[in-house]
């Protein structure tokens, strides 16, 4: 019978001897193993201890691996402050589970064990039953948890939004991989969510790549290579409008004319004017923007497509209402918050009680909206046309300052709703890829870096070449993985010949375990639905993987509360370094599989691998 609902999951505890499933709100047994011995450990528990069984469910703690155990109670947090001293005489006495072996006293904590008997004979079929279902909870994305008629909760995220006129740089890169993930682990409990790439597609820097296009534009090398064309053009009158920005900024320094001046002179004048006609919808530089706009993106999807990424839709700065920007503008304007300076309409954060907020802008001298008064208008636009539960920017965190004041003025807005609905997700941007580097550059440079290592891996390229898996995908899985193996936070080395190896929290290195285990079951021909009591037997062997396996429900939800894909890339690391000693300290597995319960063990092991990899953006290389 399968356990998939709950009828059914009894009856697989019941042949365990095991009774009904003790009842917790809190508790998701047919998503979570982990969950089935917490409720039973939680209901001997209340009556060992004579607490209340929810105190006890609430203080039981999962590890993130297994060195420590499977479960732990902290008895500070059980005892909620009464002497659990006089516990260390009575654990002996701890009644007997099918479940568990005897718990132990490790400082403050109890310690649990699953037993070697039990834990194959439940999980197994749990996970043989779940298959490409494991490791998700759909109720977690419900309006209502207890009822599917109110629909699913919304996400809308914002990922990757790279300025049209240059190429992806690499906190571009690490954002649309990020975001990515981000967005999967929404999915994956069950969310609806809407992917947007918010491009910087408006403002002056398009006025500069017009009249950028106006001195050094040619329709020839346009039709040749479009996006190539365009990124040289906006380099090369970027370039010029830089040493003119150096000289007049010198020229202001040394009070020889004010800084206002510049915008009436030279290039200054020549992209304002530009930009001007863009915004009075002069029909030919129109014509030209949409061009650019329009070559750009299929330039990007294409670049997103070879990380099996896409997007919902594509938006930008040029895609705000003017209608939603003039709504922001008066509510600023007659509550209060906004005020003309010196022909600007501005926020002064700090008279509104903003610590370090300082002064923003919100429209300039020269009447150009600013970036801060599109995003207020964009919140505006998505709440209306999404009514989003939460709305993610994953955006580095060089733009904390400008995050921050977005959320500030909302509140002051009196938009707590929404305000409250919103989240910055920083992340640190690595160190740069070079700024010579295009992102075709980057992938080659993977791609190279990939090669060398099949040709040092002799063994592992003939296995991955067996797959008929592609080179080029390895070398994607190679830069995913890189991007995802540290925290956000956290600062790293964009590092090619590192990623590329075979060994530790690497794309390759998964790709060849998950082709491996392939290998080894492309031969078995069991039924994995049936299974006699000698063959888990066999499996007791492999105890430490089964654990490993027993804890991914639990690794995907940490990931899903603290939007960090590194703790399912390293979990996965966790499941390659348990099969690499399982196999290392027993040849025979290398042979073909002779029991059903060995194929359901490894046929797990690949399924929540290729779960893993799919949550992060890695396609299996038998996928």
């Amino acid at each position: 019978m399968s356990t998939l609902d709950l009828p059914g999951l009894e009856v697989r505890l019941e042949a365990l001897g095991l009774g009904p499933i003790p009842q917790f709100s809190h508790a998701h047994v047919l998503n979570n193993p982990l969950d089935i011995g917490r409720s039973y450990l939680a209901d001997i528990l209340g009556k060992f201890v004579g607490c209340d069984p929810i105190i006890a469910y609430n203080s039981i703690k999962s590890h993130k691996d297994i060195f420590n155990g499977d479960l732990a109670v902290p008895l500070p947090k059980l005892f909620r402050g009464s002497d659990w001293n006089s516990f260390r005489d009575v654990i002996k006495r701890f009644p007997s589970c099918p479940l568990f072996c005897r718990p132990f006293l490790d400082g403050v904590l109890l310690q649990i064990y699953f037993t070697r008997n039990t834990l194959p004979r439940l999980l197994l079929p749990y996970i043989n039953d779940r298959n490409d279902l494991y490791g998700k909870d759909p109720s977690i994305g419900l309006r209502n948890a207890f009822s599917s008629g109110l629909g699913r909760k919304k996400l809308v995220i914002e990922f990757s939004s790279p300025n049209i006129v240059s190429e992806l740089e690499s906190k571009h890169v690490r954002s649309t991989i990020l975001g990515a993930c981000i967005a999967n682990l929404y999915e994956n409990m069950g969310w609806d969510v809407v992917r947007i790439n918010y491009l910087g597609d408006w403002g002056m820097q398009m006025g500069l790549l017009g009249v950028g296009w106006e001195k050094f534009g040619s329709e020839e090398e346009f039709h040749a290579d479009p996006v190539r064309h365009m990124f040289s053009i906006y380099s090369k009158i970027d370039k010029v409008f830089q040493s003119e920005v150096v000289a007049k900024k010198v020229a202001s320094e040394d009070g020889l004319e004010p800084h206002y001046s510049f915008e009436t002179q030279g290039l200054f004048a020549e992209r304002n004017t530009f930009f001007k006609r863009i915004q009075d919808g002069d029909e030919e530089v129109l014509a030209l923007w949409k061009r650019f706009r329009d070559v750009a993106i299929e330039h990007y999807s294409k670049l997103y497509a070879r990380l099996n990424i896409s997007f919902d839709e594509y938006s930008g700065e040029s895609q705000v209402s003017l209608e939603s920007m003039g709504e922001v503008e008066e509510m600023l304007k007659s509550k209060g918050i906004s005020e003309e300076s010196n022909g600007s309409w501005i926020v002064d954060l700090q008279k509104h009680r903003v610590k370090g907020g300082g002064i923003v802008t919100i429209r300039s001298r020269n009447q150009k909206r600013t970036y801060l008064l599109r995003d207020l208008a964009a919140v505006l636009d998505r709440s209306r046309r999404y009514s989003f539960d939460r709305m993610i920017y994953v955006v580095a965190d060089d733009h904390y300052e400008h995050f921050r004041r977005l959320f500030y003025i909302l509140e002051l807005l009196n938009m707590h709703d929404v305000a409250h609905k919103l989240e910055h997700v920083r992340f640190n941007k690595g160190r740069q890829m070079g700024h010579e580097n295009t992102s075709g550059d980057i992938f080659d440079q993977c791609l190279n870096s990939m090669h060398e290592s099949l040709v040092a891996n002799p063994d592992k390229a003939a296995l991955l070449h067996d797959s008929e898996y592609p080179v080029a995908d390895l070398g994607i899985s190679a830069l995913v993985a890189q991007e995802l193996s540290v925290k956000r936070g956290t600062d790293y080395h964009f590092d090619f010949l590192k990623m590329a190896l075979f060994e530790g929290a690497t794309g390759p290195n998964l790709q060849y375990w998950y082709s491996r285990l392939c290998s080894m079951l492309k031969a078995t021909s069991f039924d994995l639905s049936i299974f006699s009591d000698e063959d888990f037997t066999c499996v007791e062997e492999e105890f430490e993987l089964l654990r490993v396996l027993a804890l991914y429900p639990s690794i995907t939800s940490s990931a899903y509360q603290f939007l960090d894909p590194s703790i399912v890339l390293h979990y996965l690391v966790q499941i390659t370094g348990q099969l690499s000693f399982c196999i290392e300290n027993n040849k025979s597995l290398e042979e073909p599989i002779a029991t059903p319960a060995r194929a359901a063990l490894f046929e797990s092991t690949r399924q929540v691998l290729e779960n893993g990899m799919k949550l992060l953006g890695i396609m299996p290389s038998h996928g």
